[in-house]
């Protein structure tokens, strides 16, 4: 087993040094590029004794900052600087608290009414009103303007009562409506600020920091809000994230001084930082659930029984032991862990390459008579993963071909139907519809596996409205089976929240799976 663990981690790095030499990679940039992107270590802002820029060094790019348009950690982190929502999800209970609505009430199953704060502005000084909340939801609610529509399937309308007061009218109860709408993608926009014709009105919110620029490949930059309507405001008088995709980089980075945060530091060199006195190292639960998912609409892998194989094939604990020395969990359910109703006890298709041959055959394949292709993001942890898929494929007669992308490119050619297999990840803190509809429901944007099933989609609706509570257990359990028998994806594991940064920053807001929220985070020069 060493020997071959050995062997896998000269093939990681050699794969690795391609992966970075070149090509598609918008990582070349790593210097942050100049001006805007670049911060003096230890300046004094405009607040004495906090540093005037907090640099956060991230693993990949912004690619969205359109909040209705995506739903991508990284881009979360971003538009949580800039914009609130009705309802704010704590980082330690899960729960939803007071935010742009100050209280709310379902009235009966199909009637949720919100009252919003009265005093709150937008960062162009605009006042909040309940016009601006019907204008989001309008637009959040209608798939030619919003990729996020479906997560409000059950929505009906959304109602001005006064000028505070707004009502949600549903089509049934929903369960997880509050988690929804405290996702970022729904934040609060500025009905003011599309109707002026400006450029990017999506920018415009209520948040903490307010958008100045954004250079792809280098930084995107925000500043604080001086119109900040609450009590709580900024520390810091910029927030930039840079984009430096080679994990050693961003380490480097840190301990120069040139970020402050250190995204996904590289395991193997965990034990340097937690030795340098001017870092933290901190470590924690993960939500975010790495997988290697199909394409179900294009051949091969239309193929129920041919995608099982794969499956079998696929040894995740060497994958996490070469990828994450230990730190994560392998699962077999499409849930992540840490939400309700986590389920992990089917049978499901464990590393077996016996079982894999046996399914590739019962499939209607011999050994050798495939070739597929394999698309990735040209970052970690993805050029590490890959070519252990390879070698675990080819183990039972499947020729795997790797083509990477960045991010950006990868997304737009698995919505596109283009890719057979590819890798992914999928962060939820609290939400079965995120996984159900979202990766799994008929024509979702997000549903990369271009995966179509009448009894997903029922279930999934079954799950969301279902208000018995052991009802609702069971069947979301009875779907989590359901899906990993059907095997549009393999789950490969939840990796722990592994994050560095310097050791005099405050006031961290931190997720298990990376939707950071950096509103209130500064280095402190005292």
């Amino acid at each position: 087993m060493k020997r071959i663990l050995a062997m896998l981690l000269a093939l990681v790095m050699v794969f690795a040094l391609v992966a970075c030499s070149g090509g598609n990679n918008s990582g070349g940039n790593n210097s942050g590029g100049s001006g805007g992107g670049s911060t003096t270590k230890g300046e004094e802002g405009s607040i004495p004794g906090v540093q005037k820029t907090l640099t956060i060094g991230i693993a990949s790019d912004i690619n969205e900052l359109d909040p209705q348009q995506q739903n991508d950690q990284i881009n979360n982190n971003c538009i949580a600087l800039t914009h609130q929502p009705l309802v704010f999800l704590t980082n330690d209970t899960n729960e939803q608290v007071a935010c742009l609505a100050e209280s709310w009430e379902w009235t009966d199953d199909t009637h949720l009414i919100f009252h919003l704060v009265q005093n709150a502005t937008f960062n162009d000084g605009s006042p909040f009103t309940a016009d601006d909340v019907v204008f989001t939801f309008e637009k959040a609610m209608d798939p030619d303007q919003s990729a996020v529509a479906a997560t409000l399937q059950l929505v009906e309308s959304v109602n001005k009562i006064d000028e505070y007061t707004v009502e949600f009218v549903t089509k049934s109860y929903s369960n997880e409506l509050l988690a929804v709408l405290a996702g970022y993608p729904l934040v609060i926009l500025s009905k003011a600020a599309y109707e002026s014709g400006m450029d990017k009105p999506y920018t415009v919110g209520t948040g903490r920091y307010k958008f100045v620029e954004w250079k792809e490949g280098q930084y995107v930059k925000f500043e604080r809000n001086e119109n900040f309507w609450g009590d709580d405001p900024g520390q810091a008088d910029e927030i930039i994230f840079k984009p430096i995709l080679e994990a050693a980089s961003r380490v480097a980075a840190l301990q120069s001084g040139d970020i402050d945060v250190c995204i996904d530091p590289p395991i193997n060199m965990l034990e340097d930082l937690q030795k340098d006195e001017n870092i933290t190292v901190e470590t924690r639960d993960g939500t975010r659930l790495f997988y290697m998912g199909f394409n179900c609409e294009k051949e091969p892998f239309t193929n129920q029984t041919l995608r099982q194989a794969v499956a079998c094939a696929i040894d995740r604990d060497m994958i996490i032991e070469v990828v994450l020395k230990g730190l994560g969990k392998a699962q077999t359910t499409v849930v992540n862990r840490g939400v309700w109703s986590f389920y992990d006890e089917m049978e499901g298709f464990d590393y077996d390459v016996d079982r894999a041959k046996q399914l590739l055959s019962e499939a209607g394949y011999s050994e050798g008579e495939l070739a597929v292709t394999l698309y990735v993001s040209n970052a970690a942890p993805y050029t590490t993963i890959a070519p252990i898929i390879k070698q675990n494929v080819e183990a039972i007669g499947i020729t795997v071909n790797i083509e990477q992308f960045d991010e950006a490119t990868l997304k737009d050619k698995c919505q596109s139907g283009e890719q057979q297999m590819f890798l992914w990840r999928w962060n939820v803190i609290d939400r079965l519809d995120e996984i159900y509809t979202e990766l799994f429901s008929t024509d979702y944007a997000t549903n990369y596996h271009q995966y179509s099933d009448p009894y997903v989609d029922e279930m999934a609706v079954k799950v969301l409205t279902e208000k018995d509570k052991e009802t609702r257990l069971q069947l979301s359990q009875d779907l989590q089976t359901y899906l990993v028998e059907a095997c549009p994806q393999v789950p490969l594991y939840v990796a722990d929240l592994v994050i560095a940064y310097n050791k005099n920053l405050q006031d961290t807001y931190l997720f298990g799976g990376g939707n950071h929220n950096w509103s209130w985070a500064y280095v402190s020069l005292n």
